[in-house]
């Protein structure tokens, strides 16, 4: 039988670190939360609720923000941005918008961004850059989700990432490309599908994954579990489920519970990220990191 992949207790373990670094500073990291037309985003609302919930638990203060319309949105971050009290910034995706995500994502300076999107922060990601400044322990924020699944995998030294073959179902900016980037910076090949690969060469990637990461956001999908590589680690990141783990569990070595999936860990990600912004206040004072804005 495959061992299940305890999101949640590695969740805890950083959440423990994050309440740890936010208790040692003497000025409180502040987390600002901004949801676009929230009525018509009942996951945005529930995902934000989640993140007052960590946030408590960490002693971290929220400043929620809403805004009804595309320029309101824009004038918002505008105003975040130049705040010197608020240390982060959290935008919930997608926005639903006539505005692409992509691009209110570069409207998020690079360094309040605890989403880790910003085209300057995925840029050090691509040339594997750890620290903004390695002298004073100042580190680079990633994608909170892509980091989340790297984390739960590392907490297993079984399941060896340096020299596995890596299928990722999903190319999205938020999980997809990101992880995929990481996986490559400690050693995996990948290979990244999405929905619109040809299920039969989507079969034939999967067939020989030695990692397989699934995160299709469409009820439909549904992936063979006959295809899973015995011996293989399984990640589901999907909410509604893209694997029947249950039929998985036979046949892999490692797998996601069904209600212990990625999004304690991602939430535990962002407050990490939350963090690491908090501790780059010398760096916005000084201008070093440039805005494309």
């Amino acid at each position: 039988m495959a061992r299940l992949l305890d999101c949640r207790g590695i969740a805890s373990r950083y959440f423990d670190w994050a309440a740890r670094e936010v208790s040692a500073m003497k000025r409180k990291p502040r987390l600002a939360t901004v949801l676009f037309r929230p009525k018509q985003n009942p996951a945005s609302l529930q995902y934000r609720d989640l993140i007052l919930k960590g946030a408590a638990r960490l002693g971290v203060h929220v400043d929620g923000h809403e805004a009804e319309d595309e320029e309101s949105l824009l004038a918002l971050v505008r105003k975040l941005n130049r705040s010197r009290a608020v240390s982060g910034i959290m935008l919930f995706y997608p926005l639903c918008s006539a505005l692409r995500d992509e691009d209110v994502m570069d409207q998020v300076s690079p360094l309040k961004d605890v989403e880790g999107l910003h085209s300057i922060n995925l840029g050090y990601l691509i040339k594997h850059k750890r620290f903004l400044d390695e002298a004073r322990g100042i580190k680079c924020v990633v994608p909170a989700t892509a980091k989340a699944v790297v984390k739960a995998l590392l907490a297993y030294p079984e399941i060896p990432i340096d020299g596995s073959f890596v299928v990722v179902i999903n190319n999205s900016m938020r999980v997809g490309k990101p992880l995929g980037l990481m996986l490559e910076n400690l050693g995996a090949t990948v290979l990244k599908c999405y929905h619109k690969t040809p299920r039969k060469l989507l079969e034939d990637c999967v067939r020989q994954a030695d990692i397989l990461v699934t995160a299709v956001p469409d009820p439909t999908f549904k992936l063979d579990p006959e295809w899973v590589k015995p011996g293989a680690a399984v990640v589901d990141v999907s909410y509604q489920g893209n694997v029947d783990m249950a039929a998985v569990a036979g046949r892999a070595a490692f797998v996601t519970a069904s209600d212990n999936r990625i999004g304690a860990m991602t939430r535990a990600m962002t407050f990490v990220n939350l963090v690491y912004c908090a501790k780059n206040a010398p760096l916005r004072r000084s201008a070093r990191v440039p805005v494309l804005v």
